[in-house]
């Protein structure tokens, strides 16, 4: 029987794809893909090597209220454990690179509690994207870097940084009057603020007044390096 395969995408570019997730995607009965609102960001990078009938949208609500997530995680769940019993090969695509705040992984989890085996296949995670992007050394000698899930808070900010750690805030978006009022009391810190990651929206600025008074969407993130 064939694993269900659990697929990282990287951060947006179609060109980032691994060679083998290319592979994966050609050889695919059905592609599970996320969407949000009207639009699937991860149904865009693959559109070239899937048509539209192989694919399966899922629409993910964007809300803190995990319990409604969870009912869309379900509903994967199932049709991956139904597609599975026929014998289908079954890849679900994940933004990013599924073992860095992936919540899909909890229907991996579900899958591999009732004995349906899975694969996870990796891909280029944001954060090394945005650093390719602004030719940054993400980290250097000794310096420990850390990332962080978007509970970022000042305290928590000054103590890493102080401490020689590079930080890396992922969901930025849920922590960003934090990490702006880091950056106020903070104005020698230099901090790279990346959204919508090699896509044609990419933003990139290390502006303190910029990132302050910007609006921060759901798929941004921050490095910030200590003084």
């Amino acid at each position: 029987m064939n694993p269900i395969i659990f697929l990282s995408l990287g951060p947006g570019d179609p060109d980032l794809l691994t060679v083998k997730a290319v592979k994966t995607l050609k050889a695919a009965d059905v592609i599970m893909v996320p969407a949000t609102g009207s639009r699937s960001r991860a149904a865009d990078i693959i559109r070239e090597w899937c048509d539209k009938s192989r694919l399966t949208v899922y629409e993910l609500p964007m809300l803190k209220d995990r319990q409604a997530v969870s009912a869309v995680y379900d509903r994967i769940y199932a049709d991956c454990v139904s597609l599975y019993h026929k014998g289908r090969r079954v890849v679900v695509a994940v933004e990013g690179d599924v073992s860095i705040y992936a919540s899909i992984h909890y229907v991996m989890d579900r899958l591999q509690a009732a004995g349906i085996p899975t694969e996870q296949s990796p891909g280029i995670p944001s954060f090394i994207a945005a650093a390719a992007e602004a030719g940054l050394s993400l980290v250097s000698q000794q310096q420990q870097l850390t990332i962080l899930p978007g509970d970022a808070d000042a305290k928590m900010l000054h103590q890493l940084l102080s401490s020689n750690h590079v930080v890396v805030v992922m969901k930025l978006s849920q922590c960003q009057e934090a990490v702006k009022e880091f950056l106020r009391r903070n104005p020698q810190t230099v901090c790279h603020y990346f959204e919508n990651v090699d896509t044609p929206e990419a933003y990139h600025t290390t502006l303190h007044e910029e990132i302050i008074s910007r609006h921060i969407p759901y798929f941004s993130l921050c490095v910030i390096y200590p003084a």
